[in-house]
């Protein structure tokens, strides 16, 4: 490009001087009209020559600009590295993974970076792949520090959203897959931040045109996320007031739901379960992303089995072998960023890694409540016995090891749920 331009600009030199010598004969006395008219002709000439020079690469230029061919929003075999982050991001604080976090998506979108259309939609696609890392810092226990997140959340998707709006200025037609995208960026974020933030508006999902993703990681947020939007709608159909029941609470009203209630409930229970299985076509062989889904699909298989028992059916335990995929998920992930991780000075490990642990230790314990609430045997992940009565529960390395207070505020409710259920014993 800056040959091109240098190669342009000495050739404007050369016109501008043969223009100058030219005018010159002009002034010279005894100039023939011959004359005069050859040398204005072969200036409009060169001129001429110049524009059209200027016009034929500016077109180029803007074609080379908003060409998307081998974009990864529309690679079907595309694939996230979400353990990357964990070695891309090893701060051991809150606060300094966050900002690391959002300095690298800032850094994406800033001006000095090429934003070709095929660059700008790797840009927004990376941002959607390390976007399920955002509830990590935007739901902690200090709430001026969750609204800091979120201001710099808000920052980073405007900033997205003027780079895709210059770029429609140059191409509309091609941009209709990265439009969507951004939107279902900004749906997240809306849901993510759906208990923080009173402006939040979750029925943007509603809105998405999900059958537009090709890329496999945009459809599983998508679909997840959806899921997860009506998951939401039938706990709040199922709790009514207690918005803040624990998940032994939830089972109960489950148990105590009738009439339209329960039918609205296993309505949305469907919809969150046909979500979830769309999402789980696209997650192939991804560990990580299996974590979540598994242990969605199991919750909302499990809600929808209890209150077909309540009117009567059969109790079903599909979602006994999706929550155990769950479960050995990310314990594989979690013993491969131990592995492969150093821990720094002083055996600090970086807080996504304990955000990840969390995450399998919630996946665990909402299991054994799970199985304790409709008093079926403690099994472990391979569907084995796992102790022989629910107390020991309380001695098993596992239990023991969970830190108390948790950092992700994932374990704390469920540990308390247990304990009250060994109360009840």
């Amino acid at each position: 490009m800056r040959r091109r331009k240098f190669w342009l600009n000495s050739l404007f030199g050369v016109i501008l001087l043969l223009c100058l010598a030219s005018f010159g004969t002009l002034l010279m006395p005894n100039s023939s009209s011959e004359v005069i008219i050859a040398v204005i002709s072969l200036d409009v000439a060169l001129l001429a020559l110049y524009i059209s020079l200027r016009t034929f690469y500016s077109i180029d230029e803007v074609n080379a600009i908003s060409r998307m061919d081998g974009n990864v929003m529309e690679n079907p075999r595309y694939r996230p590295n979400i353990l990357r982050a964990v070695f891309l991001f090893p701060q051991t604080d809150l606060t300094e993974t966050s900002e690391a976090l959002m300095s690298h998506l800032m850094n994406l979108f800033c001006d000095k970076n090429k934003q070709s259309g095929a660059h700008l939609a790797d840009s927004v696609q990376e941002t959607a792949d390390l976007l399920v890392l955002v509830p990590y810092f935007i739901k902690t226990y200090d709430q001026k520090d969750s609204a800091i997140q979120l201001n710099s959340v808000s920052r980073l998707l405007t900033t997205i959203k003027n780079k895709v709006n210059n770029f429609k200025e140059i191409s509309d037609g091609s941009c209709k897959v990265l439009e969507e995208t951004v939107r279902l960026i900004e749906s997240v974020v809306a849901y993510q931040s759906w208990d923080i933030s009173n402006q939040s508006d979750p029925t943007k999902l509603l809105e998405l045109r999900g059958s537009l993703f090709i890329n496999p990681v945009t459809s599983v947020l998508y679909y997840d996320y959806l899921g997860l939007y009506f998951m939401r709608r039938a706990r709040g159909v199922i709790v009514k007031q207690h918005e803040d029941a624990s998940l032994r609470e939830l089972i109960g009203y489950a148990k105590d739901c009738k009439g339209e209630d329960s039918s609205l409930v296993i309505v949305y229970l469907d919809k969150a379960i046909s979500s979830f299985k769309r999402a789980k076509e696209n997650v192939g062989d991804d560990m990580f992303w299996a974590g979540y889904i598994y242990f969605n699909v199991a919750r909302a298989e499990y809600l929808k089995s209890i209150l077909n028992e309540s009117h009567g059916g059969t109790a079903d335990n599909a979602w006994e072998e999706y929550m155990n995929e769950s479960i050995r998920s990310w314990i594989t992930t979690n013993k491969i960023i131990a592995e492969h991780l150093t821990p720094i000075a002083n055996g600090n490990v970086s807080w996504l890694q304990r955000a990840f642990v969390s995450e399998e230790n919630n996946v665990r314990l909402s299991k054994v409540i799970m199985q304790m609430m409709i008093e079926q045997p403690l099994t472990d992940y391979n569907g084995n016995a796992w102790v022989k009565s629910y107390n020991e529960i309380i001695d098993t390395p596992f239990s023991k090891g969970i830190p108390v207070p948790d950092p992700i505020k994932l374990t704390d409710s469920l540990k308390e749920d247990i304990c009250t259920l060994l109360g009840e014993i």
